[in-house]
């Protein structure tokens, strides 16, 4: 599958996972010429928020009789996250739990990580996850282990409390760090916005300016 159909998934899963926190949870993938244009922020200007960003992991098998599936961490995503946090804005990555396209549901469990505990790492690796429960990675040295509702929770409430025009400037410097990685110019030259690394961002309100 695709990280986009695992999207879906993904979306169903985190919000319902959030919703006794943050039960007006709003998702959202960020275009700057919508979400992030005039009308979108003066419609949210009396509000404020926390921001988490996601990317959907697709899940990889090593063979159809598997016992576990893998989810790679690329460096990108690790450059993401650095980049992100000098906004305030969190990072996760999520991954269905299943083996197989059709088996693939709305209610399929679902982990997620919180790319910031590999900040220190620069290369790619991959988490394997056994069907009975048991996270690894690949290589072993490196730790793992996905977030449960109350440390997920734990890390949105460390976020930065945002305007929406905060918000959306956070999400283009972001941009532009990730282009100015690539060295080219223009904030979508960085190769990571054209292939499937595109991130989709939970809304979190929490109160009125």
């Amino acid at each position: 599958m695709s990280e986009h159909t695992a999207e879906y998934v993904l979306v169903n899963d985190l919000v319902r996972r959030l919703a006794p926190a943050f039960p007006e949870a709003i998702p959202i993938f960020f275009w700057s010429t919508r979400e992030g244009n005039l009308t979108a922020v003066e419609s949210m200007s009396t509000l404020t928020f926390r921001v988490v960003t996601c990317f959907a992991r697709r899940p990889k098998i090593e063979s159809l009789d598997a016992d576990s599936i893998l989810m790679k961490v690329n460096r990108e995503l690790l450059d993401y996250c650095r980049a992100s946090a000098d906004v305030g804005i969190p990072v996760l990555a999520g991954l269905p739990i299943v083996k197989s396209l059709h088996l693939l549901r709305l209610t399929s469990p679902c982990n997620w990580f919180d790319l910031a505990t590999f900040n220190g790492l620069d290369g790619e690796f991959y988490v394997e996850i056994n069907l009975n429960g048991k996270i690894a990675a690949r290589p072993r040295s490196i730790r793992v282990r996905a977030l449960n509702d109350r440390e997920m929770k734990k890390v949105i409430e460390g976020s930065k409390i945002l305007t929406w025009d905060c918000a959306v400037e956070g999400f283009r410097a972001i941009r532009r760090t990730m282009s100015s990685h690539s060295g080219m110019p223009g904030a979508f030259s960085f190769p990571f916005f054209f292939g499937g690394y595109k991130p989709f961002h939970i809304v979190l309100p929490i109160g009125s300016r």
